[in-house]
């Protein structure tokens, strides 16, 4: 019988945890106009704020050479964004999102912060093209439509 190692890595971080309730998370989301095509999955959604976001964002990036044209692409960076945040930090507001960007339908994240959200393109691979991976809603090009909460 073959042993097998399990490492799971959690990342300690200096950060500041709120939260927030399911519906009071979807009601922002519906006031800035983003569709949320499937019912929330949490009644309590944990965030932090914008320098909370600042020392994490490192751990939620993921480089170029993952991208597979039809298999691995932009929703599954930011679903595998989305995934390592909860897992590693226990956070689930950083959410897959989808919308526009300077290349057309694109899938990224948005990471709420308390007073509004942040956008995140978790693809390394962009990183010559925007100044930062994380920026302000709706900057860079990106508009938000809808929203996996």
């Amino acid at each position: 019988m073959s042993k097998f190692v399990i490492k799971v890595d959690h990342v300690p971080a200096n950060y500041t945890e709120h939260k927030i309730s399911g519906e009071g998370l979807a009601q922002i989301y519906t006031d800035l106009g983003i569709e949320i095509p499937f019912p929330r999955s949490d009644n309590w959604y944990y965030y932090t704020d914008r320098e909370g976001w600042a020392v994490l964002v490192s751990h939620l990036l993921f480089k170029s050479s993952l991208y597979v044209p039809e298999k691995f692409d932009c929703e599954d960076y930011a679903l595998r964004a989305m995934l390592t945040c909860a897992e590693l930090f226990g956070l689930n507001t950083c959410r897959y999102i989808y919308g526009d960007s300077p290349w057309g339908r694109h899938g990224y994240n948005s990471l709420f912060y308390g007073d509004g959200f942040l956008l995140l393109e978790p693809n390394a691979g962009f990183q010559g093209q925007l100044d930062s991976p994380m920026f302000e809603w709706k900057e860079n090009g990106y508009i938000p439509i809808s929203a996996f909460i």
